[in-house]
């Protein structure tokens, strides 16, 4: 099925880095009064949430949106980062050392739904726990976060961007993400794909069954 590949095009959250959306959802309705769980938000929230995203307003307008739909309480931006960074949960060592295996043998870009506030908590928490200060480039030919190309998953403009600015042909490229949407997205270019189950070692499947390593 994966023959003649030549690049890997990784997932964040939900592949190599651990999360619980929950954690972020609960948190944040205990800081703001109301259930924060996305089929409860308005379509003002979510617009701010994608728009935040993207790039498209700064971390501050976004703390200061959090704040205007607070119900009755005076927050701080550290309340609101701690609430909104909750979902972070944390590395497994060993898919470092898989991504330096498969970069023996292939070109690895990250591809990633992410924003500013989550983005400084990666570079902090690999900085403080691992050592690790140069993540884009020890482990990636190239990293795409969401927030710095204005442009998101599973719209396929994203897809496009970095197909186009790597060159890459069809069939040579394998994504790997966590979310159906996602993954069928990747397929409208040309990619294949795996779509992850993050209960599942990503490790073992890519060295065992996957046969990459």
């Amino acid at each position: 099925m994966y023959h003649n590949l030549k690049n890997i095009v990784f997932d964040f959250g939900g592949v190599l880095l651990d999360i619980d959306y929950n954690k972020t959802y609960n948190a944040l309705s205990r800081l703001l009064g109301f259930d924060f769980a996305p089929s409860n938000l308005s379509s003002d929230t979510q617009k701010v949430l994608n728009e935040y995203e993207k790039g498209e307003i700064t971390t501050p307008v976004f703390l200061d949106y959090i704040k205007s739909v607070s119900r009755g309480k005076t927050l701080m931006d550290q309340e609101i980062t701690d609430a909104w960074n909750a979902m972070l949960i944390g590395w497994n060592p060993a898919k470092f050392e898989l991504l330096w295996s498969l970069r023996k043998n292939y070109k690895l870009y990250l591809l990633s739904n992410t924003n500013e506030m989550h983005l400084d908590w990666v570079y902090q928490d690999l900085k403080s726990k691992y050592g690790i200060e140069d993540f884009d480039i020890r482990f990636f030919d190239k990293t795409y976060y969401s927030h710095l190309i204005g442009c998101r998953k599973p719209d396929l403009e994203i897809y496009e961007f970095v197909k186009n600015s790597e060159s890459f042909i069809p069939g040579d490229t394998l994504f790997v993400d966590d979310l159906e949407a996602n993954i069928s997205a990747a397929k409208m270019v040309g990619w294949s794909t795996y779509h992850h189950d993050p209960n599942q070692d990503l490790v073992k499947i890519l060295q065992k069954t996957l046969k990459f390593i």
